[in-house]
Protein backbone atom coordinates (compact mmCIF):
# COMPACT_ATOMS: atom_id res chain seq x y z
CA UNK A 1 0.00 0.00 0.00
CA UNK A 2 1.44 3.50 -1.04
CA UNK A 3 1.71 6.55 1.45
CA UNK A 4 -0.95 8.10 -0.68
CA UNK A 5 -3.18 5.16 -0.26
CA UNK A 6 -2.25 5.16 3.30
CA UNK A 7 -3.09 9.21 3.93
CA UNK A 8 -6.59 8.29 2.14
CA UNK A 9 -7.23 6.00 4.79
CA UNK A 10 -9.43 7.52 7.49
CA UNK A 11 -10.55 5.77 10.98
CA UNK A 12 -13.60 6.82 12.17
CA UNK A 13 -13.12 6.14 15.74
CA UNK A 14 -17.34 6.80 16.83
CA UNK A 15 -17.75 3.60 14.88
CA UNK A 16 -15.61 1.27 16.55
CA UNK A 17 -16.61 2.84 19.78
CA UNK A 18 -20.37 2.42 19.70
CA UNK A 19 -22.30 -0.79 19.92
CA UNK A 20 -25.41 0.13 19.21
CA UNK A 21 -23.98 1.51 15.54
CA UNK A 22 -21.58 -1.84 15.44
CA UNK A 23 -24.76 -4.03 14.60
CA UNK A 24 -28.61 -3.37 15.37
CA UNK A 25 -29.68 -6.89 14.68
CA UNK A 26 -27.13 -7.19 17.92
CA UNK A 27 -28.82 -4.93 20.04
CA UNK A 28 -32.19 -6.32 19.36
CA UNK A 29 -31.11 -9.87 19.82
CA UNK A 30 -29.65 -9.23 23.35
CA UNK A 31 -30.77 -10.67 26.79
CA UNK A 32 -32.18 -6.91 27.66
CA UNK A 33 -35.15 -6.35 26.96
CA UNK A 34 -34.93 -2.35 27.56
CA UNK A 35 -34.44 -1.10 23.89
CA UNK A 36 -31.63 1.62 23.65
CA UNK A 37 -33.20 4.48 22.04
CA UNK A 38 -30.64 6.07 19.23
CA UNK A 39 -29.88 9.98 19.40
CA UNK A 40 -29.45 11.38 16.28
CA UNK A 41 -30.35 14.80 16.33
CA UNK A 42 -30.09 17.32 19.70
CA UNK A 43 -34.22 17.28 19.58
CA UNK A 44 -34.45 14.05 20.30
CA UNK A 45 -32.73 14.51 23.75
CA UNK A 46 -34.69 13.77 26.21
CA UNK A 47 -32.94 12.91 29.22
CA UNK A 48 -29.52 13.53 30.89
CA UNK A 49 -28.83 9.75 29.60
CA UNK A 50 -29.58 10.69 25.70
CA UNK A 51 -27.75 13.83 26.11
CA UNK A 52 -24.45 12.35 27.55
CA UNK A 53 -24.83 9.58 24.75
CA UNK A 54 -25.14 12.49 22.34
CA UNK A 55 -22.52 14.78 23.03
CA UNK A 56 -19.98 11.49 23.37
CA UNK A 57 -21.01 11.19 19.61
CA UNK A 58 -20.20 14.69 18.75
CA UNK A 59 -16.88 14.31 20.57
CA UNK A 60 -16.16 11.74 18.87
CA UNK A 61 -17.21 12.32 15.82
CA UNK A 62 -15.63 16.30 15.63
CA UNK A 63 -12.31 14.27 16.03
CA UNK A 64 -12.69 11.76 13.93
CA UNK A 65 -13.45 14.73 11.14
CA UNK A 66 -10.45 17.06 13.14
CA UNK A 67 -8.12 13.83 12.21
CA UNK A 68 -10.22 13.41 8.61
CA UNK A 69 -8.71 16.85 7.75
CA UNK A 70 -5.28 16.38 8.44
CA UNK A 71 -5.07 13.86 6.97
CA UNK A 72 -6.12 15.44 3.43
CA UNK A 73 -4.64 18.67 3.90
CA UNK A 74 -1.12 16.44 4.21
CA UNK A 75 -2.16 14.38 1.19
CA UNK A 76 -3.06 17.90 -0.45
CA UNK A 77 0.69 19.27 0.50
CA UNK A 78 2.62 15.89 -0.79
CA UNK A 79 0.86 16.50 -3.47
CA UNK A 80 2.13 19.97 -3.99
CA UNK A 81 5.26 19.08 -3.27
CA UNK A 82 5.63 16.54 -6.09
CA UNK A 83 3.71 18.73 -8.28
CA UNK A 84 6.99 21.52 -7.55
CA UNK A 85 9.73 18.39 -7.77
CA UNK A 86 7.84 17.37 -11.14
CA UNK A 87 7.89 20.98 -12.83
CA UNK A 88 11.80 21.17 -11.85
CA UNK A 89 12.72 17.79 -13.31
CA UNK A 90 10.45 18.86 -16.77
CA UNK A 91 12.36 22.63 -16.84
CA UNK A 92 15.80 20.31 -16.25
CA UNK A 93 15.20 17.72 -19.00
CA UNK A 94 13.82 20.82 -21.47
CA UNK A 95 17.12 22.17 -20.74
CA UNK A 96 19.06 19.18 -21.26
CA UNK A 97 17.11 18.33 -24.72
CA UNK A 98 17.93 21.97 -26.04
CA UNK A 99 21.31 20.94 -25.68
CA UNK A 100 21.47 17.89 -26.95
CA UNK A 101 19.71 19.24 -29.98
CA UNK A 102 22.55 21.85 -30.32
CA UNK A 103 25.11 19.39 -29.86
CA UNK A 104 23.51 17.14 -32.88
CA UNK A 105 23.31 20.20 -35.68
CA UNK A 106 26.85 21.00 -34.65
CA UNK A 107 27.88 16.79 -35.49
CA UNK A 108 26.09 17.26 -38.36
CA UNK A 109 27.46 20.49 -39.53
CA UNK A 110 30.96 19.04 -38.89
CA UNK A 111 29.88 15.85 -40.55
CA UNK A 112 29.11 18.26 -43.51
CA UNK A 113 32.35 20.06 -43.76
CA UNK A 114 34.42 16.52 -43.39
CA UNK A 115 32.35 15.06 -46.41
CA UNK A 116 32.21 18.11 -48.46
CA UNK A 117 36.40 18.56 -47.73
CA UNK A 118 36.64 14.96 -48.80
CA UNK A 119 34.33 14.95 -51.80
CA UNK A 120 37.32 18.06 -52.66
CA UNK A 121 40.48 15.90 -52.48
CA UNK A 122 38.77 12.77 -54.37
CA UNK A 123 38.39 14.99 -57.28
Amino acid sequence: MSSVEKDIIHDHIYLSNIPIEKDCNQAEASSDTRRQRIIRKKCDIETDEDRQAYFRRRTLNNASCRISRIHRQAKFDLMFKKCAEYDDLNRKLIRQELILFQVINQLKEHLRTLVSNNTKYNE
